[in-house]
């Protein structure tokens, strides 16, 4: 999932280097990796006590995301990349959650 955002936070400016068909499609892809990793981070964070940090930062993470879901797609391309952008951050962010609470 995190190598997927790469494409497009390797971009400068993604409305140059996609279409808008292209940018919809990025972002129906990072919505469905966050609707998975959502729950997934949030069972790994609740076995947590709740004084956890990372238990914290990974609901707070999620709280961000689930925000971030309720983007709508844009009307320009430039609004579509910045929105696809928003969502790979995300992705990135709950990939990161986690791999840091993994059970060791």
């Amino acid at each position: 999932m995190r190598v997927s955002t790469y494409v497009l936070l390797a971009a400068e400016v993604p409305e140059k280097h996609f279409e808008g068909a292209e940018l919809v499609k990025l972002s129906a892809t990072y919505r469905d990796h966050i609707r998975e990793l959502i729950s997934a981070v949030r069972a790994r964070a609740y076995v947590l006590p709740q004084t956890s940090a990372d238990r914290t930062a990974a609901l707070a993470g999620i709280g961000e995301a689930e925000a971030r879901l309720r983007l709508g797609n844009g009307e320009t391309d430039r609004v579509r990349g910045a929105v696809a952008v928003r969502l790979a951050r995300s992705v990135k962010c709950l990939c990161g959650h986690y791999e840091r609470l993994a059970p060791r």
